[in-house]
């Protein structure tokens, strides 16, 4: 079975289409397929004030927040439900068998 890893680099206050692929996260979640988003740049500042990672939790997607990308915008380490990781977490991910990138 594929897997799904989203890359997602933008918040929903940068891009109106940001909930959006967050949702098709969660469909594909539904679907019974393996499912993880990792948030990099200006999308980590997402942790802690936006439902749908929550609610992508609660479904069972894993949720990463990118420590780099936390630490040049002076934002605390994710607490509760998101994983704090870093670039070889990301291409640990990334490596997977049967994985399917997809950068938003």
């Amino acid at each position: 079975m594929r897997s799904y890893l989203f890359l997602e680099s933008r918040s929903d206050l940068d891009s109106p289409d940001v909930p959006a692929a967050l949702a098709l996260a969660g469909q594909l979640r539904g679907e019974g397929h393996p499912v993880a988003v990792f948030l990099v740049q200006n999308a980590v500042t997402m942790v802690g004030r936006t439902a749908a990672l929550d609610a992508l939790h609660e479904a069972g997607v894993q949720v990463w927040a990118d420590d780099h990308s936390l630490a040049v915008r002076g934002l605390p380490e994710p607490a509760g439900e998101v994983r704090l990781g870093g670039a070889p977490d990301m291409v640990r991910l990334l490596m997977a068998p049967d994985v399917v990138p997809v950068w938003h």
